[in-house]
């Protein structure tokens, strides 16, 4: 019978041999850990994409929707702006008949002895310059314009006697005259609604025709 006698220190076989798993072990511990390094940074990677894509897809639709607000507010614009325009042309038709009826009472309401100059409204304000023979021509014309349907509130801005020139010669036989500056107000005539008349008490209601 043959006897093997190992000539090898059994100490250092043991000792390579737990090196060598050693060594196995952490290279296989760096590679897990590798390989979750890399699938954690690839799912964090893919989340930032993802993220950065929707915010990109955000930032699109918010330019969409200022684009939408900006076209709503130009028709808001618009629309006031056509409202106002329809206003103004609905107010010249219902104010047209009014100069019809102002230069119509101006001629019926001025005196003998003045005539006007000028003639300048702003909304419901006029402004008439004009020349008269004497101050009482001007009092005259305002009391008739007091007694007007459509004008009101005469005032006097301004009222000089002045003499009269002719030719840049002045008369020595011509009269002075009276220029004046006077402001009216124009008014829409007051309609009066007739009350309707009171039911008589005591009328006895006709009686009933016999067949």
């Amino acid at each position: 019978m043959l006897m093997r006698i190992n000539l090898l220190p059994w100490r250092d076989t043991i000792k390579k041999e737990r090196e060598q798993r050693f060594l196995a072990i952490l290279g296989a511990c760096l590679g897990v850990t590798a390989i979750v390094f890399a699938g954690v940074h690839i799912y964090i990677a893919s989340m930032i994409s993802y993220q950065q894509a929707r915010n990109s897809l955000l930032q699109d639709e918010i330019k969409k929707a200022e684009a939408q607000i900006e076209e709503i507010k130009t028709l808001d614009e618009k629309k006031i702006a056509l409202v106002k325009r329809m206003a103004a042309i609905q107010e010249l038709e219902e104010t047209r008949p009014l100069m019809v009826h102002l230069f119509d009472e101006l001629v019926r309401k001025v005196p003998d002895g003045v005539y006007f100059t000028s003639l300048k409204q702003v909304v419901d304000k006029i402004t008439l310059d004009g020349v008269a023979q004497s101050d009482a021509r001007v009092s005259s014309l305002m009391t008739n314009i007091e007694s007007s349907e459509w004008l009101t509130s005469p005032l006097i801005k301004i009222i000089e006697k002045k003499e009269k020139v002719s030719s840049g010669k002045k008369d020595k036989n011509a009269r002075s005259v009276s220029e004046f500056k006077l402001e009216v107000k124009q008014v829409l005539p007051k309609v009066v609604t007739p009350e309707p008349e009171p039911a008589k008490v005591g009328t006895p209601a006709p009686a009933p025709v016999k067949k």
